[in-house]
């Protein structure tokens, strides 16, 4: 099994849900529990990096961390976060083992499950930065993001509540009628959860007519995959 260092989510509680499906996943497969590194990361510094566009920063901040992982001899590296991916290009390069990327897998299977316009929701750095609206757009996917208005109560529950597992149903309520304005409005097919806390509160279950993208769910079946590889 390949040796995996995974740099923390940007809140403890998406950490926490790689760590435990990660260890599900690898289990029903391989019947043992896997072996991998966790870096954990300070909140406060990414969100102000990303939101500040001091990216060169974000680089340097990550590489740090990812470093760490490298020492301790890890194959590969990926981040339970979306928002620091906005450097992902940047930091690849500075870096000298794989790091897989959330967007980029999230972007193929959206591909996978024949989806052409998608409305995001994550905190409001990946909701304006365009990261994920340029990587789509090489997949043939629209991305379409909430109003200001919309993405500014987003960005508020995710910041006061989700990062906390603090699972509001007004809250939950109130995400659901912003999903179903740009379905009437955009007709979206799809819903990428682009913040690894959203999966607290959002999930297939709210939505008939919509497919639900889970990035931590896409994400951790790309690592796990990783991990069992015999290839490289």
């Amino acid at each position: 099994m390949k040796n995996f260092g995974l740099v923390g989510g940007i809140g403890p509680e998406s950490t926490v849900e790689y760590y435990l499906q990660i260890i599900k996943k690898v289990k029903e497969i391989k019947g043992t529990n896997p072996d991998f590194l966790i870096k954990s990361i300070d909140t406060n510094v990414v969100l102000a990096y990303a939101a500040e566009k001091r990216y060169k920063d974000l680089v340097a901040f990550l590489k740090e961390k990812i470093n760490v992982l490298e020492k301790a001899n890890a194959d590969f590296a990926a981040m339970a976060s979306n928002t620091p991916h906005v450097v992902y290009e940047e930091l690849s390069k500075e870096i000298t083992i794989p790091l897989i990327s959330i967007v980029e897998e999230t972007c193929k299977t959206t591909k996978e499950n024949n989806l052409k316009k998608v409305a995001l929701f994550g905190t409001m750095s990946t909701m304006v930065s365009g990261f994920y609206q340029k990587k789509a757009k090489e997949y043939g996917i629209e991305v379409i993001a909430p109003t200001q208005s919309q993405m500014e109560y987003i960005h508020e529950k995710y910041m006061k509540e989700l990062l906390y597992r603090d699972i509001k149903q007004t809250t939950k309520e109130a995400l659901i009628n912003i999903v179903n304005d740009l379905y009437d409005k955009h007709a979206i097919e799809g819903l990428i959860l682009g913040g690894t806390e959203i999966p607290l509160i959002l999930n297939q279950d709210d939505f008939k007519t919509i497919k639900v993208m889970d990035t931590t769910e896409i994400h951790v079946d790309a690592i796990v995959k990783m991990m069992l590889s015999t290839e490289g």
